[in-house]
């Protein structure tokens, strides 16, 4: 996999290849020398190097498809506690954003199998992980989740259509206790969702929409700014309480 770099400046950052040309909104900087810690300029402008993060990697990550955004993706984390070595199930891969996100939080003693029917979407997961360096971590699959093999699974995220027809499905998969999270733009969907959650034993069951927006402190004036990162999607959490 290609190393990358990120050149920091006040105003905007870069995600480079280490070793290319890197075409800044103040010049071009030749990365050839380039030490994470150290510092290159354009002419007067410096830029700090630095270790690029797994959000800094994802931005650079082409889109083939809605993706869930960090935002609504943080949130599997505060609700759920998914930590290292957890084993997950991620259907509807999109561009893979969310199973990249999550096999950051597993790590390599965890991993992330994601499933994607569509097969140029599953070609760009696959170079949207490699990118981002989970290859060993992330499983992409060309296939329906319906026909999923994994099993003692410790959360399944699903953002994909009739998501609430394999909810009895997904339970099989689950360990007592994990997590079973729904994403989708539409309330209605995840009405049905929590039905059939309830229905197949599973309890804690909340929805929740995440909206964001970011304010502005200029010369001692500090309001919100008039647009921000608002509705993408509701998500429906169930824990499995009860293993049939």
């Amino acid at each position: 996999m290609p190393e990358y770099i990120l050149l920091l400046h006040k105003k905007k950052k870069f995600l480079v290849r280490k070793g290319s040309i890197a075409n800044t909104h103040v010049g071009n900087i030749d990365t050839k020398d380039a030490k994470i810690g150290g510092k290159l300029m354009a002419g007067e402008e410096e830029f700090l190097v630095v270790k690029p993060t797994i959000i800094d990697l994802l931005e650079k990550c082409k889109r083939t498809a809605q993706i869930v955004m960090p935002k609504d993706a943080s949130q599997i984390i505060a609700i759920t506690g998914i930590g290292r070595g957890w084993r997950c199930i991620d259907a509807g891969s999109g561009s893979g954003f969310l199973a990249i996100f999550l096999a950051h939080i597993v790590g390599k003693e965890g991993k992330v199998y994601t499933y994607e029917k569509r097969k140029d979407f599953y070609e760009r997961v696959k170079k949207n992980v490699e990118m981002c360096g989970v290859g060993d971590i992330v499983e992409t699959k060309n296939d329906d989740v319906i026909n999923c093999k994994e099993y003692g699974i410790d959360l399944v995220t699903l953002d994909m259509k009739g998501a609430e027809k394999i909810i009895g499905k997904m339970r099989e998969h689950l360990e007592p206790g994990g997590w079973l999270v729904v994403y989708s733009p539409h309330i209605e969907q995840q009405i049905k969702v929590r039905q059939e959650m309830e229905k197949e034993g599973f309890g804690w069951i909340k929805t929740i929409v995440t909206m964001q927006r970011e304010w502005k402190s200029l010369g001692g004036y500090t309001h919100p700014l008039p647009k921000g990162i608002m509705h993408t999607g509701f998500m429906t959490f169930g824990r499995l309480i009860n293993k049939v």
